[in-house]
């Protein structure tokens, strides 16, 4: 890529059409995590309220709002890493980040921080008006990407500097999409919009795409969808499933779910005790 400028649910139900062959790539890419953090994804689906509640809680027992975005980012990059090497296995190709600026970009930011041990190329895009993202968890990340190894950091604040990503963006090896999962009554912004156009552009030429809690366009609230939502192949869901990514049309949003453990202690997840 180049830029030319600066406790036991339902059983999930299964699909009945057949998957591609880049599908049934990833699915084999991903199935050792899969098997890693079944126990997750076999939980009771909650409410995305009912998970706030769980995180509180695990706050007030003592958990850190940055340790659990460490664990999260770092669940993203363990299947980065699987889908990278299953789609370049010489490490050639970047892994291309799209953050936003509210909570959700920590996810992203921070898997790009557990991604730069490695060899490839981490190239992440703020998509936002500000020079660092609004949240104070994510902006924190954001500064200590300036000092990690193979990482590029830059801005797209409207549609003339995304321009920059788009060619090149077939020779992306993952791309991790943390833009924010909830829409509003309102059209996004500009530097959001710039940064959907993008997602929808390395989907059409057949980059997987994870996404960071849920995709972009998706409410967890109440499971509404934005028309024109790019999607995601796979979706990073963390300590339990919920109940609004339990429908037909959520999953197709959703693409491969997995369900990764964040550290939440037993005592602050009620179904749990």
């Amino acid at each position: 890529m180049t830029n030319r400028g600066a406790s036991e649910g339902k059983p999930t139900r299964r699909r009945t059409t057949p998957l591609t062959a880049v599908e049934a790539d990833l699915a084999v890419a991903i199935t050792p995590l899969r098997v890693r953090w079944a126990a997750n994804a076999a939980l009771r689906p909650v409410s995305a309220a009912a998970m706030r509640g769980i995180r509180a809680k695990a706050a007030r027992l003592g958990l850190s709002a940055e340790a659990i975005s460490e664990t999260a980012g770092a669940a993203i990059a363990d299947v980065a890493r699987a889908v990278a090497a299953a789609r370049d296995p010489e490490r050639l190709l970047p892994i291309f980040v799209l953050a936003g600026s509210d909570r959700d970009a920590v996810y992203g930011l921070e898997a790009a921080l557990a991604l730069a041990d490695g060899k490839r190329r981490i190239v992440v895009a703020l998509c936002g008006s500000k020079a660092r993202p609004e949240h104070a968890t994510a902006a924190g990340a954001w500064d200590r990407l300036e000092s990690a190894n193979r990482v590029e950091r830059y801005r797209i604040p409207n549609m003339r500097e995304s321009a920059h990503f788009r060619a090149g963006l077939e020779e992306v090896a993952v791309l991790i999409e943390s833009l924010g999962g909830a829409p509003s009554n309102a059209a996004p912004q500009v530097p959001l919009l710039a940064g959907i156009d993008l997602l929808r552009r390395a989907r059409l030429v057949g980059v997987p795409c994870i996404a960071a809690n849920g995709p972009i366009g998706l409410d967890p609230d109440s499971g509404a969808r934005r028309r024109g939502a790019p999607g995601a192949d796979i979706s990073v869901l963390f300590h339990r499933p919920l109940i609004t990514h339990q429908t037909a049309a959520s999953k197709r949003l959703l693409g491969e779910v997995l369900v990764a453990p964040i550290g939440i202690p037993a005592e602050a997840d009620a179904l749990a005790v």
